[in-house]
């Protein structure tokens, strides 16, 4: 190694190579050291820098935390098999120990049962709402006939056609007396004045014409109304003082074989004390007593259509009645209505485009026109 020198220092080599100034290994290439040398070398000069992935000291930390998550989801494994990790304490060894998972379906089944529950009672609340009426009658007709002793008692039929109207009655109207026919409008009839007392075959013009009996005293409450023109209402039982209600599109027949005292119909009533009569046109709010005199009137449509309404209100002003009928040319009710009782305070409304007239009627039963209503 003489004559050679160190390239690093400069300094003189000994027998193995090595500079004994600076120590170098200068047996070794020279390709192995980078002296005054750069990773630029052999580059343009315009050349640009990449800056090295920088050294990150929490990789290591990173690493552990991605195994800290490996090592619970593993755990969370053995949970999902029913199984776990369990220390002895005699041994210190881990063994495997069987724990039962819960069951969630245990848990949620109360919860489907109370869903369920409201969905019947939901459903049957529909169809109770929409058979009511079927279902009060059915049980109504099981309670019956529970308590209904079929041996001893009749059936408690509710059909109309088998109700007795006259099952009230103290005395029997006689089979004889005289025959006697009348026509009749719409309106109020009281019977032993204006018609006799007798029992009557009512025979409409018109459908759904209605035969209407108020008699208090006998306690005989009916009403009828006919389908089609040979249609007949029989057995219509008149008893003096009770009040027979018609209406009807155009007039009714009544035919009775038995009316009584015929010739005292003249004197059984009285002569309306009331001689005016009063025109009502459209939209008027009228006041009996106030307006016009109380009474007893018949009424006509003289133009237009529209309804008549009146309120009847007690001596203390409280509403005890009404009365409505719409008038027209083609009318199911007519256009006329006979002995339309309006006493004092009452209220009579009239339609607009409806124009009426009330005109006294000849003979009334009395001039206490509140007992007409407080029968």
């Amino acid at each position: 190694m003489f004559g050679k020198r160190c390239s690093l220092c400069g300094g003189k080599l000994n027998s193995s190579g090595i500079c004994t100034e600076c120590g170098l290994d200068n047996s070794k290439s020279d390709k192995n050291y980078r002296i005054n040398r750069s990773d630029c070398d052999g580059m343009p000069l315009t050349h640009v820098h990449e800056e090295k992935e920088k050294y990150r000291p929490d990789r290591k930390a990173d690493h552990r935390e991605i195994n800290h998550k490996e090592i619970n989801h593993k755990k969370r494994d053995y949970g999902k098999q029913g199984y776990r990790m369990n220390e002895s304490d005699m041994t210190g060894k881990k063994r495997r120990k069987h724990v039962q998972t819960p069951d969630i379906t245990n848990r949620r089944r109360p919860l489907k049962i109370v869903i369920l529950a409201i969905i019947v009672i939901a459903v049957l609340g529909n169809l109770y709402e929409e058979h009511k009426y079927d279902i009060e009658y059915a049980i109504g007709d099981a309670v019956q006939g529970v308590f209904q002793d079929t041996g001893d008692q009749k059936t408690n039929d509710t059909d109309e056609t088998d109700y007795d109207h006259y099952q009230y009655v103290t005395r029997e109207i006689p089979k004889e007396g005289e025959r006697a026919d009348y026509e009749l409008s719409s309106g109020n009839y009281v019977a032993g004045v204006e018609i006799p007392e007798g029992i009557y075959t009512v025979t409409p013009k018109d459908d759904y014409d209605t035969v209407q009996i108020d008699d208090s005293e006998n306690s005989i409450y009916l009403y009828e109304y006919t389908e089609g023109k040979k249609d007949k209402i029989e057995d219509v039982r008149l008893y003096k003082g009770a009040v027979l209600t018609l209406r009807c599109k155009t007039t009714e027949k009544l035919h009775t074989d038995n009316a009584q005292d015929i010739d005292t119909l003249e004197t059984a009533g009285q002569s309306n004390p009331l001689a005016e009569p009063v025109e009502i046109k459209g939209q008027k709010v009228l006041t009996a007593g106030k307006d016009f005199e109380p009474g007893i009137y018949d009424l006509d449509r003289i133009s237009g259509d529209g309804d008549v309404k009146i309120t009847i209100y007690s001596e203390e002003q409280e509403e005890m009645n009404s009365w409505s009928q719409y008038l027209s040319e083609d009318g199911i009710d007519g256009e006329t209505f006979h002995y339309l009782v309006i006493p004092e305070n009452a209220v009579v409304e009239v339609s607009e485009d409806l124009r009426i007239k009330l005109t006294p009627t000849e003979m009334i039963a009395s001039t206490d026109y509140y007992s007409f209503y407080n029968r």
